[in-house]
This record gives C-alpha cells, sequence and structure tokens, in this order.
C-alpha cells in the first residue's frame, strides 16, 4: 500500500497550569537538570548525588523532592543508616 500512513496518537500527561509551571522550573534549572543527569546513569543516594555535582546536600534533597513529587522519580529503596557507638 504505498498511501500508508502512521497515524500518532499524542497524549498531554499534565494539564494542570501549577504542574506545567513545576516542569518548567525543573528543566530550566542547573541544578535540577545536573541531578536528573546524573540518576539518568545510575541510582545513587541524595549524599551520593551531593557527593557527584556542585549542589548541597540540602538542595539536593530539595530537587529530588519536587521531582518526586511531579512522578519524575521514584524512591527505589529506603535503608536505615545505624550509627555505631564505639
Amino acid at each position: 500500500m504505498p498511501n500508508d500512513e502512521l497515524i500518532e496518537n499524542i497524549k498531554i500527561l499534565a494539564t494542570d497550569d501549577e504542574k506545567i509551571k513545576s516542569f518548567g522550573e525543573i528543566f530550566t534549572n542547573d541544578s535540577s537538570r545536573e541531578i536528573l543527569q546524573l540518576l539518568f546513569n545510575e541510582e545513587l543516594t541524595a549524599s551520593q548525588i551531593a557527593q557527584k555535582s556542585n549542589v548541597s546536600l540540602q538542595l539536593v534533597k530539595y530537587h529530588l523532592n519536587k521531582l518526586q513529587n511531579l512522578g519524575v522519580v521514584k524512591i527505589s529503596k529506603i535503608e536505615k543508616i545505624q550509627n555505631h557507638k564505639t
């Protein structure tokens, strides 16, 4: 069939203005983009992200929270760190 056409259905995931604004803020923010780039390659903890980037741990946690609320990233594992007193 020489006149075959591909038909694409496109769906917008979020129509809420605040959510779209938040996505825009993420992708225009250098720290958010750096965090996303690091997480694209491997799973990391917030501390590991802070160590591998020029972003403070507090700011990493802030950006991760925003990214998580938008569904861009998710927590894959939670571990309790035990402090050993000697």
